[in-house]
């Protein structure tokens, strides 16, 4: 572990996280090690999930270790299965975001101590569960802000150096148990298979290291197709679906969601097999929409609409609406301005039609229709949005207020 190559970290501030662990601690052990050589401004923090009976003799047990080697300390602690049933997560989901979103409001490289063994695990699992290019990368030495001083290095590895450091640890008692898949593969798969290759940590290693330099070039060639696909209100779905790297694409804009499967990029490409009409697939958190040929996601939260206001209106004058700026001129009556209501028409040299219609022939996507201001005097619609007015005294316009 000492020929580790830690230049990346050269003079920044380093977070390491320390559960109490053997890991955790060899990594803090590490970089105090070389924060000299490095200057690098070291600190760590400590999460309490609230789930162990031996959580808080981890946490006494970080803070005397930190005190003892004169590294500042940050704790955190979250109410984890109180946070995994409000949002409807698996307990170890739960815990893995209460963690992070702590780690990640610290200041600088956040070093985190997964190690080579780990990523057997993590390429296992995603091999389990299903995947694809991406799960089969696993973890990076750095990503973001989130770095891993030691995914070269093996468990074995690590604890000779705790051995030749005589350095004290906590020993997680629920790592001993089989009852989480994790667990079941570290305890009973990954041996068989060392036993047919005993380099299988280093073999992996190098695996993950030419696939996320395959994987950095594809996402590349994706991000080009989102750029060239882009337009007016979302990504033209006839550019896209042209593209082998389109299901790569959809990935991307679906990297917003908490963890992104292989479902939610499936129905995403299958809304534009047909183009013709709109169609929704809600995820969560959010919606994919194909209007008119055009994909895009948003928010899944429903857009507030203001309510109606009406005015007593004499002569000239101007109101407000929803980012719109509604004036009129030698008008008397009671004007009003809304949104649109079922049943609205409007009556046109044409002959009548109605609100649905017109926006509907705007092409304008269905989440924005409820936000376009409906004008009405003494009960008749005059106008809708900047569209269509049948009155010259009328002028609408879209404008930041």
């Amino acid at each position: 572990m000492q020929s580790l190559d830690l230049t990346f970290l050269r003079g920044r501030t380093v977070t390491c996280a320390v559960s109490g662990g053997g890991d955790s601690v060899a990594l803090l052990h590490l970089l105090r090690e070389n924060k000299e050589t490095l200057s690098i401004d070291l600190r760590a923090a400590h999460f309490h999930h609230g789930l162990r009976e031996t959580a808080d003799r981890d946490e006494a047990f970080v803070r005397d270790l930190c005190a003892q080697w004169g590294i500042e300390l940050d704790v955190g602690r979250g109410d984890t299965l109180a946070y995994a049933g409000a949002e409807g997560l698996s307990v170890e989901e739960a815990a893995r975001k209460l963690r992070y979103d702590f780690l990640l409001r610290r200041e600088g490289l956040i070093a985190l101590a997964h190690h080579g063994d780990d990523q057997v695990e993590t390429v296992l699992l995603n091999l389990l569960r299903g995947t694809g290019l991406r799960g089969l990368c696993a973890m990076e030495r750095q990503s973001g802000r989130l770095v891993r001083p030691l995914l070269s290095v093996s468990r074995a590895e690590i604890e000779a150096y705790l051995a030749a450091h005589d350095l004290p640890r906590c020993l997680d008692e629920t790592n001993d148990e089989d009852d989480a898949l994790r667990n079941r593969l570290r305890h009973h798969v990954i041996p068989l298979l060392k036993q047919e290759n005993p380099a299988l940590t280093e073999t992996v290693g190098r695996m993950t290291a030419l696939l996320q330099a395959d994987d950095a070039l594809l996402q590349a060639e994706a991000e080009a197709l989102l750029k060239k696909a882009e337009t007016d209100g979302g990504y033209d779905c006839c550019v896209l679906r042209a593209s082998p790297y389109c299901r790569r694409a959809v990935r991307i804009l679906l990297d917003r969601l908490e963890k992104p499967s292989m479902a939610h990029v499936d129905a995403v490409c299958g809304l534009m097999e047909d183009l013709s009409g709109t169609k929704t697939v809600d995820l969560p958190g959010m919606r994919a929409v194909r209007e008119y040929g055009i994909l895009s996601v948003r928010s899944h939260r429903k857009t507030s609409i203001p309510a109606p206001v009406s005015v007593r209106a004499d002569g000239a004058g101007h109101i407000f609406w929803n980012g719109w700026e509604i004036r009129w001129a030698d008008i008397c009556g009671e004007l009003t301005v809304r949104g649109r209501q079922p049943g609205d028409e409007i009556r046109l040299p044409g002959g009548t039609r109605t609100v649905k219609k017109l926006l509907i022939d705007r092409k304008l996507p269905k989440e924005c229709r409820d936000g376009i201001p409906i004008v009405l005097l003494d009960g008749t619609v005059l106008a809708v949005g900047d569209a269509v007015c049948i009155c010259k005294n009328i002028h609408i316009k879209e404008r930041d207020i």
